[in-house]
């Protein structure tokens, strides 16, 4: 290799560290960063200790909008705050543990606790469903009291990790509890294949907007291996000891729409249907990935995934069954065995980290229809699993991040997007079940407005956050800006990724870092704003109903935010 060579794939190689950097400041509100070393008195054995204390308040700025309050299903969420309330004032902090010994082995431990003194101890419900509440006598219940109150705290990272070299090779593997989403994207991975390799927090999400992806990627207990085979060709592998599900926000909930999801409320249906135990995964999931990264491409890389594994997102929330007594019990269901196949590639195209995933996957849930029941009673389907429908989808995902140099506008800045697109194959199971053509005998016209599933969807996503340097002494300023849009159709997977066609989200906002000593003070001031398709639909004489697709569910439920936070 000559010297010019040389040098240009250390530059590519340099590039690549910059586009992780950039994903860092684009995608997220990061922690200040700050580390506590102890010291140990041995060369070989470094401890280090960080803590991130982080305050976030927020304040819902829409007027309640009574047509998006039509039933008992739906109407706690939106009642529990009125416009100009404080729906949030919650402190959080986050601990990591590390231990390295001669760099080659070591253990990992994470905690994370929080309180809101503002969350109240009842739900309220729109007075004209009062007598049918999701919660009894519209108590919340101590799940929703430990996630949403506190103060309260879990542990989070526990595991343990070495490296062994030999014959030329280096392996890393780790044991225990923790995250591992490989590939391409930036935003979310509904559409990557790391989907549903790691359940994810979303409540935390909401709760905290200024949570990092490690504080929202939960740990499952699993065994995790890199084979580093040589300079060009390396395997992972990943096998899973428990199932965790993934977190959202909870019925009764500012953050939620449908009142009856998901561990918090006792009553799909009060008193008809009372809230049984999830039917979760179990154990047991199976990933391999090959990956290559030629000499001669200089730091581009080509990976291959091999997945089974079952859904840590609930495919279908409000699963109804009676009893050959006529009895009813209400629960959530995620579905199994799960295959895919995928292939990834970043490389750098014009200045741009540049990522792309395509992925098949086979008995994928679909969206599913409300109003089924499933059981013993006579004349019901029996069906012991009631997964709902299934379907093999065609899943694309392409992300692009950059950075900005000085010019007359602003110091520096950095911009990322994602494109994400999806295709349903073929319905495999379940037809009937199925919230879209060909299942549901509703969806013949306005499929987005009605809530219908299309074959195909896509959706594009930006964050835009230019920075101005030392505008005083220590304090620098930037301005983020994230925005996602669906650009056609409406998924017909479930936690696809894919916001519905014409949906849309906007959230501008301000930050301030301010460096004192080794210590950084972060304040960011967003405005978030959420819409998209609503309109009346004739389906009979007289009756002209109104819908709301996406995230236009939301749209009167903007909201201002508030977070500080600190790092030591």
């Amino acid at each position: 290799m000559s010297k010019e060579r040389g040098t240009r794939r250390r530059a590519t190689r340099s590039e690549h560290a910059l586009k992780a950097a950039c994903i860092g400041a684009a995608v997220a509100m990061a922690a200040p960063a700050a580390a506590f070393k102890i010291d140990t008195g041995s060369p070989d054995l470094e401890i280090t200790l960080d803590t991130t204390l982080r305050y976030n308040a927020a304040m819902r700025t829409g007027e309640r909008d009574l047509r998006l309050v039509n039933s008992p299903a739906v109407d706690e969420g939106n009642w529990l705050f009125g416009k100009n309330d404080t729906a949030l004032s919650r402190f959080d902090i986050y601990s990591e543990l590390d231990l390295s010994y001669k760099r080659n082995m070591g253990l990992r431990l994470s905690a994370s606790g929080w309180y809101d003194n503002n969350f109240p101890d009842r739900s309220r419900s729109d007075p004209r469903f009062a007598t049918v509440p999701n919660y009894a006598r519209n108590e919340f219940t101590g799940y929703i009291d430990r996630y949403y109150k506190g103060p309260s705290a879990e542990f989070m990272d526990a595991f343990a990790w070495t490296n062994l070299d030999f014959g030329g090779t280096s392996l890393n593997l780790k044991a225990g509890r923790f995250a591992w989403l490989p590939g391409e994207f930036l935003f979310g991975n509904g559409g990557s294949v790391s989907y549903s390799m790691a359940p994810n927090d979303g409540r935390k999400s909401d709760l905290s907007p200024g949570a990092s992806a490690k504080e929202t990627a939960l740990p499952i207990g699993q065994v995790g291996a890199t084979w580093q085979l040589n300079n060009a060709w390396s395997l992972m592998g990943q096998y899973t000891g428990e199932f965790r599900s993934s977190r959202i926000s909870e019925g009764g909930t500012f953050w939620q729409v449908n009142d009856t999801a998901l561990e918090g409320p006792q009553f799909i249906s009060n008193p008809a249907v009372p809230r049984a135990p999830s039917f979760k995964g179990d154990k047991g999931d199976i990933a391999l990935g090959l990956k290559w990264s030629p000499e001669k491409l200089e730091g581009d890389a080509f990976g291959l995934w091999l997945r089974r594994f079952d859904d840590k997102n609930p495919s279908w929330l409000s699963q109804i069954g009676v009893n050959a007594n006529g009895s009813r019990i209400g629960r959530a269901v995620y579905a199994k065995d799960i295959e895919l196949i995928g292939l990834t590639y970043n490389t750098l195209l014009a200045g741009w980290g540049t990522g792309i995933e395509l992925n098949y996957r086979r008995k994928m849930p679909l969206n599913v229809r409300s109003g089924f029941a499933f059981g013993t009673f006579p004349g019901l389907v029996r069906d012991p699993g009631m997964e709902g429908p299934r379907g093999n989808t065609v899943h694309f995902l392409m992300s692009a991040v950059s950075t900005i140099n000085k010019n007359a506008l602003f110091d520096s800045g950095s911009i990322a997007l994602q494109f994400d697109a999806m295709h349903l194959d073929k319905i495999t199971s379940g037809a009937s079940l199925y919230n879209g053509q060909g299942g549901n005998p509703a969806c013949t016209d306005n499929l987005v407005l009605r809530g219908c599933s299309t074959r195909n969807a896509a959706s594009i996503a930006l964050s835009f956050t230019p920075t101005w340097q030392q505008v005083f002494p220590s304090i620098d300023i930037s301005t983020p800006l994230f925005v996602t849009y669906g650009l056609s159709g409406n998924a017909a997977a479930v936690n696809a990724g894919v916001t519905p066609k014409g949906s849309w989200l906007v959230r501008p906002g301000i930050r301030v870092e301010y460096l004192a000593g080794k210590y950084k003070h972060q304040f960011d001031l967003a405005y978030t704003a959420r819409g998209g398709k609503t309109g009346n639909i004739v389906t009979g004489p007289g009756a002209a109903p109104f819908f709301a697709s996406g995230l236009a569910n939301f749209r009167d439920r903007n909201y201002l935010s508030f977070t500080y936070q600190t790092a030591f």
